[in-house]
């Protein structure tokens, strides 16, 4: 499964090419995004990224509607924060549906969901550049943390034909997607015999211990 890793500051780029599942898209078009930014607003380039990355929302969405890809802002902010458009199970079934960027302006991070074929039906596959891989997410939690004040996750929904398939220089190997855990479960592992004995052993005394002591009536 396509997988780019977390490299310096460049999250912003990765969250692109995991979310188009291709390195077509480089640091040469971020660099070129935000050139476009400044010429077409005046906005300074530093306002936009830095030596080592760490791109602004601008530069991020700039760069995937360079390559021909629509982007829309998919959660709005009134009296409370309202999912806007298609929801996510509709999106997971239009044909152009690319993935959805995901700005996390508390942790100061992208990254992006994703949708995987699989055996025929599309899950959605919530990726993280930092993380050992890509994870798979239901559409109601995805959903509830965008909408969710405590995660404020800013989503920004990219539609498009594919692109050409390009491998970057910081591809991963992960599992295969049967093995891939579900977003927000840890792998379930048998705990050892000896520490089964300890445990027992804790609980038997913990019961001994709550029991009355005996009358001497």
């Amino acid at each position: 499964m396509f997988f780019a890793k977390q490299k310096s500051q460049e999250c912003g780029l990765h969250a692109i090419q995991n979310v188009l599942k291709t390195g077509a898209i480089t640091r040469q078009n971020m660099d070129s995004a935000c050139k476009t930014i400044h010429e077409e607003t005046g906005d300074a380039i530093q306002n936009h990224q830095a030596y080592t990355g760490d791109w602004s929302v601008s530069a991020v969405l700039q760069a995937l509607r360079a390559r021909g890809f629509e982007v829309y802002r998919a959660v709005e902010t009134k009296q409370c924060r309202e999912w806007k458009g298609p929801s996510m199970d509709e999106l997971v079934q239009d044909e152009m549906f690319q993935g959805i960027i995901l700005h996390q302006p508390l942790r100061r991070h992208f990254t992006c969901i994703r949708p995987e074929d699989e055996n025929g039906q599309k899950n959605l596959y919530y990726v993280d550049s930092q993380s050992s891989g890509p994870r798979r997410i239901s559409s109601r939690l995805a959903t509830r943390r965008c909408l969710a004040n405590a995660y404020a996750w800013e989503p920004f929904v990219v539609k498009g034909k594919d692109i050409e398939y390009v491998a970057p220089n910081n591809v991963a190997d992960v599992p295969e997607l049967p093995n891939v855990h579900q977003f927000g479960e840890r792998p379930r592992e048998k705990p050892s015999e000896e520490f089964l004995q300890a445990w027992r052993s804790f609980n038997q005394q913990q019961v001994q211990s709550a029991q009355p002591p005996a009358s001497d009536m």
